[in-house]
């Protein structure tokens, strides 16, 4: 089965025009941070006008505001070291780092966040210069760089983790992040779909991450792969016109129309909680940006309320202080919904997260500084046609309980500002619900295409009520379906200052080209081959196995998918979807000839998943000794390991298999470090081959014997081809067939780097 290549570039003007606020990104250097003066009149008059705070602690406020953000990072939840890495830095690292003292202030160690699960987020307070000047805070940050290289470790803004941890995801949900780059927060939410995984066991869930700009689409793709779900989807649309796909329920000729669990809407916004990073918006801030967004985050909000199943949770969030981007969008929603989402309250969650309560009444300045009650005192008749009109306060906050709402400050636990409003869809919003709950969801093709045209201009008639509230929806004149948006915008984009520009082409986006999804069929004779030879359990489906490679590339490489992604590619309307990508890299066929065993190599990242379903004929047990001769050497002979290990590889045909150590006897940097680990290793005629890439290699190494390999030169790599092109020449003369290492380490670049 065939399916079209991911969409194309499809950034919508609405959120072109104002890019979303890189929050889980770090921050600028010390001495750029004081070099800039962090003092703007405006916002301070702003933000006192709208008593958000009393006097005194406004001042405490804005005074915080004034200083750098510390750093902060999570382990990351779904990865079998989790716990073994916050044991190495609560017992190595941090009591290392208890008495630093440079210039004759002494500097606390990292110290976890209160509020967050597990001890599995932390906090660096030392300044970024202190990290230089300090060889134990030095060392430690070589640490977070080596494991978040690795992905063990997430670098991220305290206030952002926030958000998916409210979500309250399973592993069966079905989970959209509408506006997801850089993906910090869709890790997360990977990681919360997988906390349940069991031994050969894979989750229902599946999460679809998406971003209106096509490059930062790809920067889920690279936080993603860090952590490997089969469960995992990127995608590319405009937010507010994301499209429905009609999924196969299993049934001939039975088909959902997706729907999700859990939504979070991460929305763009103006992002004046960022001030103690993104220094510029000192320069920069005006009220402007936030009546310019707060349209297009009504309508990204309406949309996720369409997609939510009845009884699902929505997250609203915002990195802003200003109730124009927050309870106002959160008010008209709720007004535009009619009771079919409820706004909960979850002061109980999270408990010793710090926060305030949402605010019922604010004030509305318009772009040239007026306070303003109603848009009739707006006299520019212009202005007052464009002024959005769903900025005010409700004229009935009794009805809406703003209060439920989270307001994070950065004075109360040193953090960043974030905005966070969680709702339950207690009613049937649309006429696809209605049929849904009905039908039990269950319903003919048919009926699910002719929901869709009545809910998306349901849907259209909301945004356009969003722009002209005092118009009853139901008047509305339907705005272009998503199918006629996304045509449009293969045609034409929009530039960051409104004008038109030509569509710009996927190859203006480095190293990226685009392949078409296509599963395959299950009696593939590459299937067959490869379960033969890695003696694969028969329980291992084999209907889930995809391709992503042009015809003159075919089978190169072999991803795997889980059932919920199969689902969604082999919807009859998948064209919709712009896909970018999806599955995890299983299997990779070598480039050169070989004689005997299989072409098929595994991959890193796909160990995780085929290690207790791979027969033991191609696992081998090492000592620990062997595991640092392993990773510390480049292609180490055979002969360098005991006669058990040479004995057992001896037995096996040429090609890839699993080495076992078994931690518990290991002399480690580690105290108490008793987790088994596996690695894939190409096993040559006289050598052998680590598949790791540097990041993993090099994390490994320093963690479990505190050394860092020598990288492989590019000169090696290039004698390793010679030195096979000159035994390939040999064996010709002499009619006789020849392989070694070297084909290995030429023809699989990705993993040895």
């Amino acid at each position: 089965m065939g399916f079209r290549k991911g969409g194309r570039h499809n950034k919508k003007k609405n959120q072109a025009a104002q890019p979303k606020i890189d929050r889980d990104t770090r921050g600028p250097s010390d001495k750029a941070y004081t070099d800039i003066p962090k003092k703007n009149e405006n916002f301070e008059n702003y933000y006192k006008s709208q008593n958000l705070l009393s006097e005194e602690e406004f001042d405490t406020f804005y005074s915080v505001l004034q200083t750098p953000l510390p750093s902060t990072f999570r382990i990351t939840g779904t990865r079998s070291n989790a716990l073994p890495i916050r044991e190495l830095i609560e017992k190595v690292y941090v009591p290392s780092m208890q008495n630093v003292v440079v210039d004759d202030v002494k500097y606390e160690p990292p110290r976890p966040l209160e509020w967050y699960p597990d001890q599995l987020g932390w906090q660096v307070n030392a300044p970024r210069a202190i990290l230089k000047r300090s060889a134990e805070f030095s060392k430690f940050h070589k640490f977070i760089v080596a494991e978040n290289e690795s992905g063990n470790l997430s670098r991220q803004e305290a206030v952002s983790m926030v958000p998916p941890l409210l979500m309250d995801v399973k592993p069966h949900q079905w989970v959209l992040d509408m506006c997801a780059a850089p993906g910090s927060k869709t890790a997360q939410i990977i990681e919360a779909v997988h906390a349940n995984d069991r031994l050969n066991e894979m989750p229902l869930g599946l999460v679809v991450a998406n971003d209106a700009d096509y490059k930062r689409s790809h920067m889920l793709v690279h936080q993603s792969k860090r952590l490997q779900s089969p469960c995992f989807m990127a995608t590319n649309h405009d937010a507010a016109h994301f499209p429905n796909i009609h999924v196969p329920t299993g049934e001939k000729g039975k088909v959902n129309t997706w729907q999700f669990d859990r939504v979070l809407c991460d929305v763009p916004c103006s992002g004046d909680g960022t001030l103690r990073k993104n220094e510029k918006i000192w320069k920069e801030w005006t009220q402007h940006s936030a009546l310019s967004l707060h349209t297009t985050q009504v309508q990204i909000f309406l949309r996720g309320a369409q997609l939510l199943k009845l009884g699902g949770r929505i997250v609203y969030s915002t990195c802003s202080f200003n109730p124009i981007e927050n309870e106002a969008v959160v008010a008209e929603v709720l007004r535009l919904t009619n009771g079919a989402l409820e706004l909960k309250d979850v002061s109980d969650q999270l408990p010793k997260l710090k926060r305030k309560p949402g605010i019922k009444t604010w004030k509305v300045m318009t772009r040239e500084g007026q306070y303003i009650n109603s848009v009739d005192e707006i006299e520019d008749g212009r202005q007052r046609f464009k002024f959005p009109k769903t900025v005010f306060p409700p004229t009935n906050p009794d009805e809406f309980p703003l209060e439920r709402c989270l307001r994070i400050y950065p004075h109360q636990q040193d953090t960043g500002g974030f905005f966070v409003a969680v709702f339950e869809k207690v009613k049937p919003m649309t006429n696809l619900d209605r049929i849904r709950q009905a039908k039990n969801e269950q319903m003919e093709s048919s009926e699910a295409e002719a929901a869709e045209a009545q809910d998306e201009q349901l849907v259209d008639s909301l945004n356009q009520a969003a722009e002209e509230p005092d118009q009853p929806a139901e008047a509305s004149v339907p705005a272009k379906r998503a199918s006629d948006v996304d045509q449009e915008a293969e045609k034409k984009l929009k530039t960051d200052d409104g004008t038109s520009a030509p569509q710009k082409v996927k190859k203006d986006v480095p190293g990226i080209k685009e392949a078409p999804f296509e599963l395959m069929k299950t009696d593939n004779p590459d299937i067959d081959e490869i379960r033969e030879f890695y003696g694969l359990d028969p329980e291992f489906p084999r209907d889930q196995f995809l391709l992503r490679s042009e015809d003159n590339a075919k089978n190169r490489s072999i991803y795997f998918i889980s059932k919920a992604v199969k689902a969604v590619l082999e919807a009859h309307d998948f064209e919709r979807l712009h896909t970018v990508n999806t599955g995890v890299r299983l299997f990779v066929r070598q480039g050169s000839q070989m004689e005997g065993g299989s072409p098929f190599r595994l991959t890193s990242e796909g160990l995780p998943m085929l290690e207790n379903v791979i027969s033991d004929r191609r696992c081998v047990d090492i000592t620990v000794d062997e595991l640092k001769t392993l990773l510390t050497e480049a292609f180490p002979k055979l002969e360098e390991f005991s006669e058990a290990t040479r004995t057992k590889l001896q037995s096996m045909d040429l090609g890839c298999c699993i080495f076992h150590v078994d931690m518990s006897k290991a002399e480690t940097q580690i105290p108490d470090f008793h987790m088994p680990l596996s690695m894939p290793v190409w096993r040559g005629k006289a050598s052998l081959n680590v598949l790791l890439n540097k990041q993993d290699k090099r994390s490994l190494c320093q963690r479990l014997f505190g050394v860092t390999p020598a990288n492989t030169p590019a000169h090696l790599i290039e004698k390793a081809l010679n030195n096979q092109l000159r035994l390939e020449a040999e064996a010709a003369q002499k009619s006789e067939g020849s392989d070694s290492d070297a084909a290995a380490a030429a023809s699989t670049p990705a993993d040895q780097e």
